[in-house]
């Protein structure tokens, strides 16, 4: 842990913490950004779960991501004055958590038909259909608040999406799918490697 964000994992970083972080990302800190994911991430996503428990979790950490990276590009949004940094977080995380779920409603029909034509696509032997091509280098600093929300075993993916493996079998190992049917795990792996795209081309600036 970064030794000027002194605080346990899942609570909220000090006044003078957040303030340090912010003088760091205005300073261009190349690892103010990572820094600043490590610190307020896991205690956005425990604000989000303990006001929104009807909303899942992908979608919940998706929202914290959201919140954190936007005041990364537009750090003018942030008014030190009207509101607390924690505050702001709070309230801009909840905004994206709104939209995330209008989203999800609306397009839950069209995924779901997706899903379908996708889990056909993917009966071969590779986890291919994650497309990586228009996408900046995976070392890019945008991506370190995705990262750092990456369950162990995404992060394990991410590892080899980054090596550029595209073995089913190897994904399968370290996501916990071997128990799967080839079929099946082809699906899951292909689902799994998609989510992650999305949300580095969302980090990145990019649709979703």
């Amino acid at each position: 842990m970064d030794r000027q964000n002194p605080h346990e994992p899942g609570q909220w970083p000090t006044a003078d913490v957040g303030a340090e972080l912010l003088r760091r990302l205005a300073a261009l800190d190349p690892l103010a950004t990572t820094a600043f994911a490590e610190a307020y991430l896991a205690p956005l996503v425990a604000h989000l779960r303990a006001n929104h428990p009807n909303a899942d979790d992908h979608t919940r950490i998706t929202a914290a991501e959201d919140a954190i990276t936007s005041l990364f590009k537009k750090p003018e949004r942030y008014t030190p004055g009207l509101r607390s940094l924690v505050g702001y977080l709070r309230m801009s995380a909840a905004g994206d958590l709104r939209n995330l779920l209008a989203s999800e409603k609306r397009h839950h029909t069209r995924r779901e038909n997706w899903d379908s034509v996708e889990l056909d696509a993917a009966a071969g032997n590779s986890a291919d259909g994650a497309d990586d091509d228009d996408l900046p280098s995976f070392d890019d600093p945008r991506f370190g608040p995705v990262i750092a929300a990456f369950t162990p075993a995404e992060r394990a993916a991410f590892g080899l999406m980054r090596a550029g493996n595209r073995d089913t079998a190897d994904f399968s190992a370290v996501l916990g799918l071997t128990h799967l049917s080839a079929d099946e795990q082809a699906g899951e792996v292909k689902r799994v490697k998609d989510r992650i795209m999305q949300r580095l081309k969302r980090a990145a600036g990019g649709s979703s």
